[in-house]
């Protein structure tokens, strides 16, 4: 497997700063995560767990973005496989906040090279108000291979061996996906997860719908079921398994394992997951939140 460069200021390596930068949950942003996603927005607004408008969690998935120098020049075949969240204060449409960033690590997964980044979310007082651990991989060294080769799902290691956990259900979420949803949701910007042609440059047949996507059904689904409890103490831990094309079917679903005492409260731990149609597992993984 190729190996990262080591202090070069345009691509990764472990423990570069990657500095900070403004973000501001707009009206854009959210008229895009909405209509990207097709969700209801009425529960976000005067009707939230606050009494008053309140982002998406998931909103946060756009704090990890915009940092020069988080990945490789040689983007062919790159793949997110693992995201990490902790959340403390929710963020406040209008409100604009400060993000800093940092490679974290840079390791070794089956063949591809995998970027750690650190993401942390500050109120204008300073206050933490979410960490975020981002797992992009990348296949060093092969873009003359022309097309990225992807395991068939049915024949992956653990594939038959998902069984849904005793418990109580929460959810489901599903949509289907379509390429139009996906040019909104991304602001209608032209890349692999928009446009087929940008998708083929990096090795892919097909448009990959995009893990921002479909983490934000798992997002609004924890955000309906547990509201304060989940934007104040919420702990989230997904891995992608597979990849949904568009034109596929999710569907988001949620059991709660069991419930521990914390700090005089208790938090309920969930065993989260997204699904095709024909049972193909896209994400697994876990969460945790306050009631």
């Amino acid at each position: 497997m190729a190996q990262q460069t080591t202090g070069d200021p345009e691509e990764a390596y472990a423990g570069k700063d990657l500095g900070s930068r403004e973000f501001a949950c707009d009206d854009d942003l959210l008229k895009h995560y909405f209509e990207g996603l097709e969700v209801d927005s009425t529960f976000y607004g005067d009707s939230s767990p606050y009494g008053k408008p309140v982002a998406p969690s998931m909103i946060l998935t756009n704090v990890d973005t915009g940092f020069a120098g988080a990945g490789f020049k040689d983007n062919f075949g790159n793949l997110w496989i693992r995201q990490e969240w902790d959340s403390y204060i929710p963020i406040t449409p209008g409100e604009k906040y400060n993000v800093t960033s940092r490679i974290e690590d840079i390791y070794s997964w089956r063949d591809r090279t995998v970027v750690k980044q650190e993401v942390k979310l500050w109120s204008p007082e300073g206050e933490l108000m979410a960490r975020g651990l981002h797992h992009q991989s990348f296949l060093l060294g092969h873009s003359s291979d022309g097309t990225v080769k992807l395991r068939d799902p049915k024949k992956k290691e653990g594939v038959r061996k998902f069984q849904v956990p005793d418990g109580e259900a929460i959810g489901p979420v599903e949509s289907d996906i379509s390429i139009e949803m996906c040019g909104v949701f991304f602001h209608g910007n032209k890349n692999y997860h928009t446009d087929k042609n940008a998708a083929a440059e990096l090795g892919f047949e097909e448009v990959v719908v995009g893990g921002r996507m479909t983490m934000s059904y798992i997002g609004d689904m924890m955000d309906r079921r547990f509201g304060k409890g989940w934007y104040e103490g919420g702990r989230l831990d997904v891995k992608f398994t597979n990849i949904v094309w568009p034109d596929d079917h999710v569907i988001a679903k949620g059991v709660i394992t069991d419930r521990v005492k914390e700090n005089g409260g208790t938090r309920a731990n969930v065993a989260v997951w997204m699904e095709k149609t024909d049972g193909t597992v896209v994400i697994v993984g876990t969460a945790s939140a306050l009631e």
